[in-house]
């Protein structure tokens, strides 16, 4: 890692001394917010940088509606595919965590609420599109961070250069960072026929070595034609291991009481597209030509052993799994009259994804006990035509229409699977509107009809087995892919209100209401003994929710206050799983409610200070009519120190997770003659982070 950042130092002491910073303000975001037909939050450079955040998960759980769990995203309380993650506008490679994008790469986040005909339909809970770096003003920073969570110190490094040489403009963001996680938890397990009662110490610890880069060109061409070539690429390698220890306080023990397990993963992401954009007499072509890599390799080992510590199992294995992705996609714009602007395009991708995994198990003295191959593959073709008019009805009343054809191939075959192939249409039409009302300039009103779907991922869609190595239960499963699934489908429709005032003072008030079809449930069974869980599709669901944004300058509430930045939101959702008998059938994902509050304090003009609470409900959830799972209250509480030491530096300072605060989860499962629950408590410590800017 030392070599890296040295690495980073000598690149940039060549920069030029005369490069100024370039970032999208506070009233550019509102105005991007607040003119879009197409209800949205805009999160720009400022926003992204307040807390120096190391992953875009930790900037975005203070926005609004905006739930994180672990490194899940997840829009309305909902996750696991009801979210969708844009790059650039097009989507992101199924399994791809949005934290693998480095937060110094990113220009602006759009959050979208509702759907549109462009992107795609598959963004039931809405969109989070990540906009990439594009400036090609000259201009030369670095910035240097240090973090310590959980107890693990982490390192990180930026270098970004961007310029101009006649026709041809290029860009450079660059993070080499190595973090890390320490995590403790203890767990109490009560099971019934047979009765035991056990406690369960973990410890696992994990160190990631990350490279992002985000290079990109752009030419000018003869007519006025452009070329864009924007690329991004993280390569990753992760080292992890862990250990359990459990106590028998009553009753049999588990096969391996003592157990200890280690891994090793390499992950290479590179996702390239090239963008040509063609000025006609009547319009603008844009035609884009992607190509998406993403390839992973692990080797694991588990080491199980009796309560007196003789070794028992040795279990090595070794498996990958690789995504391999072609897109394309284009788009006619037109302007008719002075009222409408239309939009006509297709979007495409061909996805090939195949997975290996070879289990090799021994006994302490080396025994051979078995073997085990799976190698499955599974492609999924995906095209779609659309059309969207952009309307200006009056200049008070704007409205967009939309439509959007997509199909869906996909096919599964693998070792002793017989091939399966399913085909499936959506036909999404989409309306929105959006009416400042008279006399108010200031305040609009919204809303929008969409219908949408979620399609399975390609690795729900192939059948290999996740195990678990000790304790299998049906609170702690084996795990397997069916590919039979189909697509879920949507009906949703958004209402908000909206009001803007000075100092880019704003305030939003929106709800929402979802019927689905097709939803995907977890179905738990026994297999030769052996508890299994895969998805499904059961039956209908409905979710509904309310949402409230507010920011506004505090001398605009109350004259003569001190020039404080205010903060506030809150959401609350619902939802009703039709296919599990309630009270708690709602959908497994969803977060009921979330909140966040805070403030932003100038004292001077060298130094900015700040903070923000936040808090993220659980509860219990039935998950089927024999099996329930229940999750604790987060409760978060963040601050931040800015000192702009002259016009080119700064040093930002943050106290992270200040509460501390523990968290609980447990699951319980009872068929009326076998009964098992496990309780699980993770405590937490506070973090802290330094981040050094400048412009060289």
């Amino acid at each position: 890692m030392k070599h890296l950042l040295l690495l980073f130092l000598a690149a940039s002491a060549h920069a030029q001394d005369d490069m100024q910073r370039v970032e999208i303000s506070g009233s550019a975001t509102q105005a991007l917010r607040r003119n879009d037909t197409a209800a949205k939050i805009v999160i720009g450079r400022a926003d992204i940088e307040q807390y120096g955040d190391s992953t875009v998960t930790s900037l975005l759980k203070r926005q609004p509606g905006i739930t994180i769990s672990g490194s899940e995203v997840r829009m309305r309380g909902l996750g696991a595919g009801y979210t969708q993650l844009l790059i650039n506008g097009e989507p992101a490679p199924q399994g791809m965590s949005i934290d693998s994008v480095a937060p110094e790469l990113i220009e602006r986040i759009e959050i979208l609420r509702t759907a549109s005909a462009e992107y795609s339909a598959q963004a039931m809970a809405g969109s989070i599109n990540v906009i990439l770096r594009r400036s090609t003003r000259p201009q030369r920073d670095i910035k240097l961070a240090y973090e310590n969570l959980q107890g693990i110190d982490s390192p990180a490094a930026t270098l970004q250069v961007a310029g101009r040489d006649d026709a041809l403009a290029y860009g450079l963001t660059g993070t080499i960072s190595d973090s890390g996680f320490r995590n403790t938890s203890g767990t109490t397990e009560q099971t019934r026929d047979p009765a035991a009662l056990r406690d369960i110490a973990d410890l696992n610890i994990s160190r990631q070595a990350k490279l992002n880069l985000a290079p990109r060109l752009n030419w000018s061409l003869d007519g006025g034609d452009t070329l864009a070539w924007q690329n991004l690429l993280d390569v990753v390698r992760t080292r992890a291991h862990g250990d359990s220890y459990e106590t028998d306080v009553s009753g049999p023990a588990t096969a391996y009481p003592l157990n200890h397990w280690r891994s090793a993963s390499r992950t290479n992401f590179l996702r390239s597209g090239l963008t040509w954009t063609h000025n006609l007499s009547a319009g603008k072509l844009t035609a884009k030509l992607g190509w998406d890599y993403n390839h992973r390799n692990t080797d694991y080992l588990f080491q199980g052993a009796a309560a007196d510590a003789t070794p028992r199992l040795a279990r090595s294995v070794i498996s990958s799994a690789n995504d391999d992705s072609v897109t394309t996609s284009g788009k006619y714009l037109s302007r008719i009259g002075a009222v409408h602007s239309l939009a006509l395009g297709w979007d495409g991708a061909d996805t090939r994804r195949g997975e290996v995994r070879q289990q090799h198990d021994s006994a302490a003295d080396g025994a051979f006990l078995g073997e085990l191959l799976q190698a499955y593959q599974a492609r999924v073709r995906r095209m779609a035509l659309f059309a969207q008019d952009e309307w200006d009805v009056t200049p008070g009343l704007q409205a967009y229409l939309g439509l959007r054809w997509e199909t869906l191939d996909t096919r599964t075959e693998g070792a002793a699977l017989t091939p399966v192939r399913n085909r499936a249409g959506v036909f999404s039409p989409v309306a929105q509107m959006m009416w400042k009302l008279p006399d108010q300039e200031r305040d609009q009103i919204r809303l929008a009809l969409a219908r949408t779907y979620k399609a399975p991922p390609t690795r729900d869609l192939l059948p290999r087995r996740y195990t678990v190595n000790n304790g299998n239960s049906p609170a702690t499963p084996d795990v397997q892919g069916n590919p039979d699934l189909r697509p879920e489908l949507a009906w949703g429709l958004d209402a908000a209100y909206e009001s803007y005032f000075a100092q880019n003072g704003s305030l939003s008030i929106s709800a929402y209401a979802r019927s689905i079809r097709d939803v995907t449930v977890q179905r738990l069974f026994q297999q030769n003994g052996t508890w299994v869980t895969t998805p499904a599709n059961d039956g209908k669901a409905s979710t509904m929710g309310v949402e409230f944004d507010m920011r506004a300058r505090m001398s605009t509430l109350l004259p003569g206050a001190p020039p404080i930045d205010l903060r506030a939101n809150a959401a609350r959702n619902w939802s009703r799983l039709d296919a599990v008998p309630g009270p708690g059938n709602r959908l497994a994902t969803q977060t009921p409610l979330s909140a966040n509050i805070g403030m932003d304090y100038q004292t001077s003009a060298a130094w900015t200070l700040g903070l923000n609470a936040g808090i993220q409900t659980g509860g219990t959830v039935c998950v089927s009519d024999r099996l329930s799972s229940y999750t604790g209250v987060t409760r978060t509480l963040d601050s931040y120190a800015l000192w702009k030491i002259d016009r080119k530096r700064q040093l930002r300072f943050a106290l992270l997770n200040m509460l501390h605060q523990q968290q609980l989860a447990g699951q319980a499962y009872d068929d009326g003659v076998y009964a098992i629950t496990r309780n699980s408590t993770t405590p937490g410590r506070v973090g802290i982070r330094a981040v050094y800017e400048q412009q060289l």
